[in-house]
């Protein structure tokens, strides 16, 4: 079974309603069964189809733990219980989004690679010479590559991930960790909003995912494109 899997928690302006919108680009865009699942706090505010979570008390455990990136950026170290033997139970094949994103197209080349794990990176953000995998959109096979989540050590981990140039909080881990692992290539028809210009230029033709990785978030966009793919 496919699953799409997304994590909300308080804080930082991210809304039931907001998953609501997500849930249904996907089953707009990804043809046959699959679970979409929103592992959170809340318990109201989310629509038909979307199974909800309650967070994982290892997950919840750190949550205190802040980003050397500092206050105005995420810390999502929660995340990396999706690498734990636990996490199995999220599905076959998983794929991790963040909220803040648009679906524009067919969604199944999402799903293409087979590797146990596939990461993105956003080259219009960071550049093609470094070795970061971002933290929020990720294809995974639950159950392996749990020494990502064994190996976890607190503040340990993230002063040794730091250490070696890693950048950001879970996505420094997992960097630190799996760099070297495949990546979604251009026919994934992955794009930062970013490489769009904020939105300036429109989507292109092969678009199917729109990360909006950074400040501005497609809820709050002017761009009328934008606003009619987040409706």
């Amino acid at each position: 079974m496919r699953s799409i899997v997304c994590w909300l928690w308080n804080g930082r302006g991210y809304r039931p309603e907001h998953v609501n919108v997500v849930h249904r680009m996907f089953r707009r865009h990804l043809a046959g069964d699959f679970r979409f699942i929103c592992i959170t706090d809340e318990t109201e505010g989310f629509e038909a189809g979307i199974e909800v979570m309650p967070t994982p008390p290892e997950a919840a455990a750190l949550a205190h733990l802040r980003t050397p990136e500092g206050g105005v950026f995420p810390s999502c170290y929660r995340r990396l219980w999706m690498f734990s033997e636990a996490a199995r139970c999220l599905g076959d094949r998983v794929l991790l989004v963040d909220i803040d994103l648009l679906v524009v197209g067919n969604a199944e080349p999402l799903f293409a690679p087979t590797a146990d794990f596939v990461g993105w990176k956003p080259t219009a953000s960071w550049g093609h010479n470094n070795n970061r995998i971002g933290g929020g959109l990720y294809l995974m096979t639950p159950g392996t590559q749990t020494h990502v989540w064994e190996d976890f050590n607190g503040q340990e981990s993230i002063a040794e991930a730091r250490a070696a140039g890693y950048r950001g909080s879970d996505q420094a881990w997992i960097s630190y960790k799996l760099w070297g692992c495949p990546l979604y290539g251009p026919e994934a028809g992955i794009y930062s909003i970013r490489d769009l210009n904020n939105g300036a230029k429109p989507p292109p033709k092969d678009a199917v995912l729109i990360q909006h990785n950074g400040s501005t978030k497609p809820w709050t966009s002017r761009v009328q494109w934008v606003k009619d793919a987040w409706r």
